[in-house]
């Protein structure tokens, strides 16, 4: 009698392993974070908590999602796709960043919804850094001259809980570079909290945010 009560018990311990192996090797990842704040490379977006979804697809080293943050407010939210790709350390992105509100079908480069940004990160020496730069910028920055190519440039550096945020372009309000993001952050099982101030603006934020 026992080897009949083991059998069953073992299959089923078998089958259950097998479904977590099936979910841990899942292509498919899925977050959802509340933020105090959506404070985006030293600004301030929709001035209210924010609800922030996402979902990627992994294939190998490629990487294709969208991410969101959509402000309780109902002002200045932002739905992006992007595609990254693995270099070993490194991974190269690009992100279209659409804000709701305006046409998604409008493409024109100087009128259209979509904002295009190239960017690079990983870490080096126990530095954290992204380098960014905008290649099509339309919409919310066209902070920009006319017949001069739109290209907004964005650096972060963090070491530890510390960082650096430097931005020209629509990122300051003259257009030339200078640091917009200067603080520091800690997180816990629960909670990850960040203390950063804009010099450029002069505006200094506490932002908290949890995942759900």
């Amino acid at each position: 009698m026992k080897s009949i009560i083991i059998f069953p018990s073992l299959l089923f311990c078998i089958t259950i392993a097998q479904d977590v192996e099936v979910e841990k090797s899942s292509p498919w990842a899925v977050s959802c974070d509340v933020a105090s704040r959506y404070v985006w490379r030293g600004t301030d977006f929709g001035n209210s908590p924010s609800i922030q979804p996402g979902i990627s697809y992994t294939s190998g080293s490629l990487t294709l999602g969208a991410w969101s943050a959509w402000q309780f407010s109902g002002l200045a939210s932002e739905n992006d796709l992007y595609a990254s790709y693995a270099l070993g350390d490194y991974s190269v992105t690009l992100t279209d960043y659409y804000f709701p509100g305006t046409d998604f079908n409008e493409t024109d480069a100087e009128t259209g919804s979509h904002n295009i940004e190239l960017s690079l990160g990983g870490a080096f020496s126990g530095i954290e850094f992204t380098t960014a730069m905008f290649l099509v910028e339309p919409g919310f920055y066209g902070a920009f001259e006319e017949d001069e190519i739109p290209m907004s440039k964005y650096i972060s550096l963090s070491y530890g809980p510390f960082i650096l945020e430097l931005g020209d372009g629509g990122y300051t309000s003259d257009g030339e570079f200078n640091a917009v993001g200067i603080g520091v952050t800690a997180s816990n099982d629960k909670y990850s909290c960040t203390w950063t101030l804009n010099p450029d603006s002069g505006q200094a934020y506490l932002i908290a945010t949890i995942g759900l």
